[in-house]
């Protein structure tokens, strides 16, 4: 069962040509398939709008009308990569879904590498198979969606931090800030790994005094916010009102909470007619979407004041769906609608069962080997803080899977080293034995 010295290596490249073989394949099966008036068509008509120069403007009005308005509905790191290969003339639906695929493809030997980081080199080799063949990390790599993108961005952001916790440093935690950075401009709400992430690894550096951790820990938190300061000024400098990641959180409150979500079958989900009124005002007339947003976003909290009774009701309804216990055959039927097919939305909750179980079990392995599993529990609380807020889609879980198959990887390898254990003259220990506690240096993470 021991993966050693170079052949880590082949493994995970073994493992990256599995999950290009079953992206690929999956790509096939969506391969130009028609886009609608949603976020996919967001995000490639505006990387063609940037390849050709036009800026971040709003696809819908100026496809429909020729209105050139502001646009920051989302973080603008997907559509940059997409505009790339626009740039290149690779502008079609297919052209992108290719593009995008490529990143999921990436993804896998990174949560390989990050396995290694908090684990050994078998948690790598483990997590970068599952990554390959896991339905939640490739679906949405034939759709155009910013999932991809984002998900490349926590398993990097995985990786840098548990690099930091092996060899702790002023550069490391620095280049945790910028990947926490770079997340957030492909989901908002990742954002949060800048002070969930970032702050508590700096505090928890033991052999430095109190005052070198609290300015590590500045250092970092500054390097990040730095990196997101030209995409925040622009936005403040181009709408009515004050915009900094994304202009798109009142019309997600909106959709999230009003009857149908709060009382009806599809509690604790989204309902589009609930936001469709101010989304189409600002989608078709390029009216200021900063103005439409601040109204819905007043809206939806009035709803939620007037209703506060059913909140507890709402949010154990939305944590039942994200976690797969509520209503999974419901759940099925929505990702269908969610353009997956049934077998593939099938398979993936049924994988994802397995994989919360063994990332359970990762987490105490990890304890047990003295090594921080915060690294990889901190996408998952961002992902739930953003669920409790918003609305349950398991689109919304995407981010936190790189972290999920790291830990599952750490679980994995848990339970075979018991069984293994088990049988005479066989014994394994529960993480390689180099990396049990971290590596000897002036200062250790605890």
């Amino acid at each position: 069962m021991r993966i050693v010295g170079t052949g880590f290596g082949r493994w995970v490249l073994a493992a990256t040509v599995l999950g290009a073989v079953v992206r690929i394949a999956w790509l096939i099966n969506q391969w130009n398939n028609p886009i609608g008036f949603e976020d996919a068509f967001f995000y490639h008509h505006q990387a063609n709008l940037l390849a050709d120069g036009h800026g971040f403007i709003s696809p819908f009005p100026f496809l429909s009308s020729g209105i050139a308005s502001p646009a920051a509905e989302h973080p603008p790191l997907y559509s940059l990569y997409l505009s790339v290969f626009s740039f290149l003339g690779a502008t079609s639906v297919g052209w992108h879904q290719l593009a995008t695929t490529l990143l999921g493809i990436a993804t896998v030997p990174l949560i390989g590498l990050a396995g290694r980081e908090a684990g050994g080199e078998r948690v790598g080799v483990i997590a970068a198979v599952i990554a390959a063949i896991y339905p939640h990390l490739w679906y949405q790599d034939g759709i155009v969606w910013a999932e991809a993108s984002a998900q490349a961005c926590v398993a990097l952001f995985v990786l840098v931090a548990y690099r930091y916790v092996r060899r702790p440093s002023l550069r490391n935690l620095a280049t945790l800030g910028l990947a926490s950075a770079l997340a957030a401009m492909a989901r908002t709400e990742l954002v949060l790994l800048l002070p969930l992430g970032v702050i508590p690894l700096a505090l928890l550096t033991q052999g430095l005094p109190r005052a070198r951790r609290i300015s590590w820990a500045a250092v970092a938190m500054a390097v990040g916010v730095a990196a997101l300061l030209p995409w925040i000024a622009f936005n403040l400098a181009r709408f009515d009102e004050p915009t900094t990641l994304s202009s798109n959180l009142g019309l997600t409150l909106a959709s999230a909470n009003c009857d149908s979500t709060w009382y009806g079958p599809t509690i604790g989900y989204w309902d589009f007619a609930c936001a469709q009124t101010a989304g189409e005002q600002a989608a078709l007339t390029g009216g200021d979407p900063s103005a439409v947003d601040a109204q819905a976003r007043a809206e939806a909290l009035r709803y939620i004041s007037d209703n506060r009774g059913r909140l507890p009701a709402v949010m154990a309804a939305r944590m039942g769906r994200i976690s797969g216990i509520w209503s999974p055959a419901q759940q099925v039927r929505i990702d269908v609608i969610e353009h997956r097919p049934k077998r593939v939305a099938q398979s993936g909750v049924a994988l994802w069962w397995l994989v919360l179980a063994l990332a359970l079990v990762g987490v105490g392995a990890l304890r047990k080997a003295k090594i921080p599993s915060w690294p990889a529990v901190a996408p998952v609380v961002v992902m739930l803080i953003g669920v409790a807020t918003a609305f349950a889609s398991t689109r919304y879980r995407a981010s936190a899977e790189p972290a999920m198959v790291v830990l599952a990887a750490a679980g994995a390898v848990s339970l075979l080293d018991r069984w293994f254990a088990r049988r005479p003259g066989h014994a394994a220990p529960d993480v390689d034995p180099e990396r049990r506690a971290p590596t000897p240096a002036p200062a250790t993470v605890s």
